[in-house]
Formats: C-alpha cells, structure tokens, sequence
C-alpha cells in the first residue's frame, strides 16, 4: 500500500512540473484533458484529449477556427464524432485488487504527451533566440498555440 501511495506523489509531482512549464491556459486545457481522461476511465492523458477539449469548449482554439474559416457545421460535427470514436478507442484501464481509488483513477500524462510538452518547449526556445530575447529557459512558458503546433506535429 506504502508502494501505491509512493508512486502516485511521485506522479502527481511529474504532473505538477510539467503544468509549470504551461502558460496558464495551457495548464487550464491540460487540466480539462486530465478532467475529460478521468471522466471516460482512461489510464493517460493524451494528445487527443487535449485536441478535444480544444474543439467541445466554447473558448477552445479548434473550435474558433472552425468558426473563423466559415466551414460547414457538418465539417465541425464530423471532426467531433471522429474524436469521440478515438477516445472511445483508448484503452481503460481494468480494476486492479490490489490498487482501489483513488490510485488507478488519476490518469498519467502518455509518453506522447509529454513529448509534445517537450516539442512546444524546444519550439519556444528556438523561437526566443529568433527574436534575441534573453530569456532564461526555465522561464519560458508553453503557450497554447506551440502545444497545438507540436500535438500535430507527433509522427503518431
């Protein structure tokens, strides 16, 4: 039991300091991807549940550029219907007797996530020495648009 509690703090701590690398409405979409994860049951927190969230919430980036290039309604609907079906694809992750709640309910963030996370930072960093700003690194944040831009960008 000690093992369970050791493991969720120390990803609950790998969570924590990827939210601190995200601006605040990064980290507030990542938190609804977490939201809508634990929601459907799900394990880990992909870069699908961020792309959905993206797109169901009225202030999501995805949606307003739907909204902005004037496309059809059914376009949006079926861009909506192909993310449900992905997501109803992700494995769940099967009750454990040894572990109960709230240990296998706290989904982690994918290997793929985390590597977008990494994208959108390398991104930021050769987009501040472009523009010969002397920011230190670990100040930089992960604005929402680098996560999008490194989400599409997974080879996966």
């Amino acid at each position: 039991m000690e093992a369970a509690t050791s493991w969720k703090k120390m990803r609950a701590g790998v969570c924590s300091i990827q939210l601190q690398a995200l601006t605040s409405e990064a980290a507030t979409l990542v938190k609804q991807a977490v939201t809508l994860a634990t929601r459907r049951g799900h394990a880990q927190v992909t870069p699908l549940h961020i792309a959905t969230v993206m797109l169901a919430t009225s202030t999501g980036l995805l949606r307003k550029v739907f909204l902005q290039c004037h496309s059809h309604p059914l376009q949006y609907k079926a861009l909506e219907l192909c993310f449900n079906v992905s997501l109803n694809r992700l494995p769940a992750p099967t009750p454990s007797p040894l572990l109960s709640p709230p240990y296998s309910t706290t989904p982690s963030l994918s290997n793929a996530l985390v590597a977008a996370f990494k994208r959108a930072q390398a991104h930021q960093r050769r987009g501040s020495i472009d523009q010969n700003q002397q920011q230190p690194i670990l100040t930089l944040k992960i604005k929402v648009e680098q996560l999008i831009v490194s989400i599409l960008d997974d080879p996966s």
